[in-house]
C-alpha cells in the first residue's frame, strides 16, 4: 500500500465530489454519469498518483510538452486515462496524438488534417470539438457558429477521427447569471450540431454527446445545464507549486 504523499488530497476530493452530488440533485442523473477530469497543470507525476489512489482515473494536461511527460511518468498506471484540453498547436499534434488521449480542443479544419495523418479506422484518435460559448469574450477560444458547422461536417467525413462531442471554456468574468444562459446556449448548439452532423453515421445515432464544460469555479452551473465532464484542477490539487511553461 502507497502512502498519500498529500494528505490535502483526500479532503479536497471529497469536497469536490460533494459539489458534483448536490448540483445533481432532482436532475435525474448520478455521480457516476459525470467524468471528473483532474487538471495537474504545474503539479508533479507524484500528485497525479496521489489521486489516482484515491481512486480518479481520468487526468488533464494544457501544455503538449508537460501533457507528454506527464503521460509517460504514469505510464505504469494501466488504467489511467489521458485527456487533451488546451490549444493544440498543428506542429505538436503528432506528439500529442501519439499518445492516443481524448483531444477536447479541435477547433479548426487545419488542426482536424493534422490529426487525421495520425489515426485510422483501425487506430482511432478520439476528439472533442471546441465551440466559442461567448463572441464578447475577450479571451474567448474555439470555432464560431458559421466556423463549427463546417468542421462539424469535415469531421463527421474523416475516417480514423473518433468524434465524441464538444467542450467548451466559460469566461471567467461572467455574472451566474450570464454564465447559465451561455452554457444553456452551449448545449443547444452543440446538440442541433450532433444531430446534424454526427448522428448521420449509423453507430452514432443512439450515443450520447459528451459536452466537456465547467471547472473549479463554476462546476454546479455547467452540470445544471447539462455538462457530463468536468475539468478541476486547483480544486483538487491546490495551489501550483511553480509557474509552467507552455512548451
Amino acid at each position: 500500500m502507497h502512502e498519500i504523499s498529500d494528505k490535502g488530497s483526500a479532503d479536497r476530493l471529497n469536497v469536490i465530489q460533494s459539489r458534483i452530488a448536490t448540483a445533481l440533485l432532482g436532475s435525474g442523473r448520478k455521480a457516476q454519469d459525470v467524468t471528473l477530469i483532474a487538471v495537474s497543470k504545474g503539479h508533479s507525476a507524484e500528485s497525479v498518483r496521489d489521486l489516482y489512489r484515491l481512486g480518479i482515473r481520468d487526468f488533464g494536461e494544457s501544455y503538449a510538452g508537460e501533457f507528454c511527460k506527464k503521460v509517460e511518468e504514469t505510464a505504469d498506471l494501466a488504467d489511467i486515462r489521458w485527456h487533451f484540453i488546451g490549444h493544440l498547436q498543428s506542429n505538436k499534434a503528432k506528439r500529442v496524438a501519439h499518445m492516443r488521449p481524448l483531444i477536447h480542443s479541435l477547433d479548426r479544419p487545419s488542426l482536424l488534417r493534422e490529426l487525421s495523418k495520425f489515426a485510422s479506422p483501425s487506430e482511432p484518435l478520439r476528439v472533442l470539438v471546441q465551440l466559442q460559448i461567448d463572441p464578447d469574450d475577450v479571451n474567448k477560444s474555439g470555432c464560431n457558429a458559421e466556423e463549427a458547422h463546417e468542421l462539424c461536417r469535415q469531421l463527421a467525413q474523416t475516417p480514423g477521427l473518433e468524434w465524441e462531442g464538444f467542450m467548451g471554456i466559460g469566461p471567467a468574468s461572467a455574472s451566474a447569471e450570464k454564465l447559465a444562459w451561455l452554457y444553456e446556449q452551449f448545449r443547444s448548439r452543440a446538440m442541433l450540431l450532433w444531430d446534424q452532423y454526427s448522428r448521420r453515421d449509423p453507430s452514432r445515432r443512439t450515443r450520447e454527446a459528451k459536452l466537456s464544460l465547467g471547472m473549479s469555479d463554476d462546476l454546479e452551473i455547467a452540470l445544471r445545464s447539462g455538462s457530463n465532464i468536468i475539468r478541476v484542477g486547483s480544486a483538487l490539487f491546490g495551489p501550483r507549486p511553480d509557474k509552467t511553461q507552455a512548451t
